[in-house]
Formats: structure tokens, C-alpha cells, sequence
């Protein structure tokens, strides 16, 4: 109990000197815009993760509340998917 040892910061603090802080990094325009865009592509996939399954299941509930896809829905699609694939004349 009386002779325990310091540790290296107990010593700083009874001697009176401040623990050295690191050297903030000074990063230049060309890393703070990747990091930048790092930050923003990460936020975008995240959001793409939880944004595309709520679509489709609110695009689901659509359906389902209206009772189905109307018959007139589905020949409009195959009549565009036809115009679609002779090339549009």
C-alpha cells in the first residue's frame, strides 16, 4: 500500500507536466474529399439496403389492398413488352 508503484501517468500528473497530446493529422482537400465521398457511398448503400425492401413491400401491400393486378394493368404491360421488343416500330 505505501510502496506501490506509479504508473507512468500518476507520475506525469504529480510532477506537474501535461501527457503529450498526438499531432492532429493535417489532411489536405484531396483526402477530405475521399474521405467525403467514403462517407457518402457507405450512406447511400445503407440507405439503398433499407430503402428497396420497404418499396417493394409497400408496392405489395398496394396489391394486395386492391385485391390483385387488374386484368387491364397486365395487358397494357404485354402490349408494351411487345412494342418493346420488335424494336419499337
Amino acid at each position: 500500500m505505501f510502496f506501490r508503484r506509479k504508473t507512468q501517468a500518476a507520475a506525469l500528473q504529480t510532477s506537474g507536466e501535461a501527457p503529450a497530446q498526438p499531432a492532429k493529422e493535417k489532411l489536405g482537400w484531396f483526402e477530405k474529399r475521399a474521405r467525403r465521398r467514403r462517407r457518402r457511398v457507405l450512406f447511400e448503400e445503407i440507405l439503398g439496403w433499407i430503402l428497396v425492401p420497404a418499396f417493394g413491400y409497400l408496392i405489395y401491400l398496394g396489391i394486395k389492398s386492391v385485391g390483385g393486378v387488374p386484368k387491364e394493368i397486365i395487358d397494357f404491360g404485354n402490349e408494351l413488352i411487345g412494342i418493346v421488343m420488335k424494336g419499337g416500330t
